[in-house]
């Protein structure tokens, strides 16, 4: 199982890196299956652990030439999204736990969070703690490793992911507990660590946890070589939802091209496991075409497809459509389970930063542009937490985000309908974004104070 869903790049001066490979589109989630993360250098570094102001939008695009037009701290996708009137009224995500699942985790993650939060004023986690429930993680890389070996690149590349997952969930709801759940053990592209990944998912589930689960990994069902076994291990999924999970999974970066065992994309549009299952809420991306130096009220959006990645959606080769979208009459030719079903900023060209300090191979500590359907999933989990906090437990969100979706006039409050751009990618033809559910971008992205609001009108 491939780790998706993050296409990264590490901020660098234009003399140091040109535009064209400044951001490559093997970043993440594309042919290769093996290598997840791609970092190509690193600048505004900071003389001491201690993380320095984040670089501007400008400053961004001079170092990019560019391909990235802006770079986003929390307060930016704050407004962007509407957070701020939910934390007004005291609704943070208290009482609530976001439980990450990574394989690897950081060496540096307590304190590259802390920077990140000292930086733009957010008051620390109530809890934050890891688990490791499938043996303890042996960190193959160290300070000063220039030359790191296979393993220690695989590792750094999930560090990035962890760092993104952990600052970005906490950064949006900053009451909420974090447990950050990794394994010993990397997923490739259905062949392994995908079982020791189910185990831990298992053991948090066994032991209450928490509820809201942010993942960012995935496999094209097509890798299964029997149907038959992506659904004997959705049985899981369906275990945990009844028992009122939200598991939030990061639909893709790539469209509607995926990859197979070997790292060839499928000549026809395919979508990726878990983020099919109808167990699951799955994650898609948009981006801002035309991004603002800072953001200060919601900004359209299009279907993420910029030089680096596009948002994965479709429909499944497995599952059939599942009652929260069948009777929210979807648009859907095939009668099979569409995704994704939300969205969130998610691209390059409007970017979010993370701060880091475990790269060794970097030029010292440093704040790194990133983005991806990685970077919208754990958000989405936020999303969540705020609104079990305002409403009371909510259970597995997917068809309450339908229900939200049958009302037009919640619906036009809560979300914001995606009507422009497509998910092609690779020369395959993908699907266009229209108005109401799209196999682009889902129901949309969130009003998260009214989406909030709409829930409490919503059942289990």
């Amino acid at each position: 199982m491939r780790r998706i869903a993050v296409a990264a790049v590490a901020i660098a001066t234009a003399a140091l890196l040109s535009a064209s490979t400044a951001i490559a589109r093997g970043s993440r989630g594309a042919a290769s299956s093996s290598v997840p993360l791609l970092v190509v250098g690193h600048a505004f570094p900071s003389a001491s652990r201690q993380a320095p102001p984040p670089p501007t939008s400008a400053q961004c695009a001079a170092a990019t030439g560019g391909v990235v037009q802006a770079c986003y701290g929390p307060p930016d996708i704050r407004n962007q999204y509407d957070f701020n009137p939910l934390y007004t009224s005291g609704t943070t995500g208290s009482g609530q736990t976001i439980v990450i699942f990574d394989s690897f985790g950081s060496p540096t993650i307590r304190q590259d969070l802390a920077n990140f939060d000292a930086t733009y004023g957010i008051p620390a986690p109530p809890s934050f703690n890891i688990y490791e429930p499938e043996g303890h993680v042996h960190y193959a890389y160290g300070p000063g490793d220039t030359h790191p070996s296979k393993l220690a690149l695989t590792q750094i590349n999930w560090a990035y992911e962890t760092t993104l997952d952990v600052e970005w969930a906490h950064a949006m709801a900053p009451g909420a507990n974090i447990a950050l759940v990794v394994t010993p053990v990397a997923e490739t592209e259905g062949v392994q660590g995908l079982q020791n990944l189910q185990n831990a998912q298992r053991w948090a589930l066994q032991n209450h946890i928490g509820t809201i689960w942010s993942n960012s990994y995935a496999a094209t069902e097509q890798s299964f070589h029997n149907p038959a076994v992506v659904e004997r291990l959705d049985r899981f999924y369906a275990q945990a939802a009844a028992d009122g999970v939200s598991a939030f999974f990061a639909s893709g970066d790539t469209g509607v091209a995926n990859v197979n065992k070997q790292g060839a994309v499928y000549p026809f549009p395919t979508v990726n496991y878990p983020t099919s299952s109808p167990n699951v809420i799955s994650v898609g991306g948009t981006e801002i075409p035309n991004p603002p130096a800072t953001i200060s009220s919601y900004q359209p959006e299009a279907v993420w497809n910029d030089c680096c990645g596009a948002g994965g959606g479709g429909y499944s080769s497995v599952f059939s459509e599942p009652p929260f979208q069948s009777g929210a009459s979807i648009l859907d030719p095939s009668g099979m389970r569409g995704v994704p079903d939300v969205s969130y900023n998610a691209a390059l060209v409007s970017a979010i930063l993370i701060w880091e300090s475990f790269d060794p191979t970097a030029s010292g500590p440093a704040w790194v542009i990133i983005g991806g359907t990685s970077a919208a999933t754990p958000q989405w989990a936020a999303v969540d937490a705020l609104a079990n906090q305002a409403d009371g437990p909510l259970g597995f969100l997917a068809p309450r985000l339908y229900q939200v979706y049958e009302n037009a006039t919640a619906y036009a409050s809560a979300f914001h309908d995606i009507t422009a751009g497509d998910n092609s990618w690779q020369g395959l033809t993908g699907y266009d974004a229209g108005p109401g559910w799209d196999a682009a971008s889902g129901l949309g992205t969130p009003d998260a104070s009214a989406l909030v609001q709409a829930l409490k009108s919503t059942s289990p």
